[in-house]
């Protein structure tokens, strides 16, 4: 398997874990890869709640586009003097009692989790250089104040990677307020995604709709929260590094990932642990907005003769499973033992860090927890020899 095909096999393994993290599901027009090809791969619940889809709660979404998380395969752009319009339609509704959207609050674009393309100028590798503005209803549009020919999105995060992911959100926070809802159990919320250039013509666009449920239960997601150097509200000083992530890390084979700390830069800690946010359900938190509770005193125990499987704990109680695959049955590699339970709630949702070594093998790993009765999510890493 060459390094474009394992580029295209873990996008679309990473598309596969976010479409899991809560009911949804997302209409495609055409296959992608041709100008005028759908560049919406899913629209999913955001990673730091548990309710971006859940019927009549406040929206929290990530709009992920084509070809995925893995910063070795280009995202998208905004040629300067273009720009970019969101428009939810279908069951979401617009909160009137929020005048205006803010960016790097509402609307937020990444390149993976915590790793934004913020809409201030400056010279660090996250500034994009861009502004927001709506039509008072469910139009979004973003415009780069800068830029040149094809790359209106400023500094290497938007120039080299590509946005991958917008972030529709409540003030996060703050307790809201909402500027979106979503609708009726059994609705269907509509996205589409223009992108203009300098002539005001369309380059590319995209269509995806989810169906909001009454209830998803306990969700967990891939996270790098607590790891990264900046965020969306850095200043221009703050030194970041290109990626922070720990999905879609590249190792060597036999590699175990351990860190579970943050490192400055974030480079100097990898490879880092594979990391997930769980959270309770929110029909039972009752917590509609940031912060939500994450799920206490969840452990787990590695299948002694079967160590790529483990058993996720509450206080003892199975609540779920953890499972590592590989290229290969032989090389699935394998989960390590637990680094300590979460600890009690506090900030939002609880860290859930699973230390893995992957195999013998190149190719593609994943480490995916799933919860009973509830969500799920994939962390993927690639294994590359460089030894030649």
């Amino acid at each position: 398997m060459n390094k474009k095909t394992l580029i295209f096999c873990a996008s679309a393994l990473v598309i596969g874990a976010f479409m899991s993290t809560a009911a949804f599901a997302a209409k495609s027009q055409k296959k992608c890869g041709k100008p005028g090809d759908n560049i919406i791969a899913a629209v999913v619940s955001a990673p730091v709640v548990s309710n971006g889809l859940v019927a009549n709660q406040p929206t929290e979404i990530n709009i992920l586009f084509t070809p995925g998380l893995d910063a070795a395969a280009f995202g998208h752009q905004i040629p300067a003097g273009g720009r970019m319009e969101v428009e939810l339609g279908g069951a979401y509704t617009r909160n009137p009692e929020v005048a205006a959207l803010l960016a790097n609050a509402n609307v937020i674009m990444t390149i993976a989790p915590q790793n934004p393309i913020v809409a201030a100028a400056g010279s660090g590798v996250q500034h994009g250089n861009w502004s927001l503005s709506d039509d008072g209803d469910r139009v979004i549009t973003i415009t780069p104040s800068g830029g040149d020919d094809e790359d209106g999105l400023e500094q290497e995060r938007a120039e080299e990677v590509g946005f991958k992911v917008v972030h529709i959100r409540p003030r996060p926070n703050s307790g809201g307020p909402a500027p979106f809802y979503n609708g009726d159990a059994g609705e269907v919320g509509t996205i589409e995604v223009r992108i203009y250039d300098a002539e005001d013509e369309v380059v590319e666009s995209g269509f995806g709709d989810v169906v909001f449920e009454a209830s998803v239960g306990r969700q967990v997601h891939i996270t790098n929260a607590g790891l990264t150097t900046g965020g969306q509200g850095s200043p221009a000083t703050t030194t970041a590094e290109l990626v922070e992530s720990t999905v879609f890390q590249r190792v060597e084979p036999n590699t175990a990932l351990t860190r579970t700390i943050k490192a400055v830069p974030f480079s100097a800690g990898a490879p880092y642990a594979p990391r997930f946010l769980l959270f309770e359900a929110v029909e039972v938190s009752g917590d509609l907005f940031i912060p939500q509770d994450g799920i206490a005193d969840v452990d787990y125990v590695v299948d002694a003769k079967r160590p790529h499987i483990a058993h996720l704990q509450e206080n003892g109680v199975n609540i779920g499973i953890i499972m590592m695959s590989g290229p290969h049955g032989k090389s699935r590699g394998a989960i390590l033992p637990s680094s300590g339970a979460t600890p009690a709630l506090s900030g939002n949702g609880s860290i859930l860090n699973v230390p893995v070594q992957v195999g013998s093998k190149e190719g593609i790993y994943t480490v995916k927890v799933k919860l009973s009765n509830g969500g799920k999510a994939v962390n993927t890493i690639i294994v590359e020899d460089n030894s030649d």
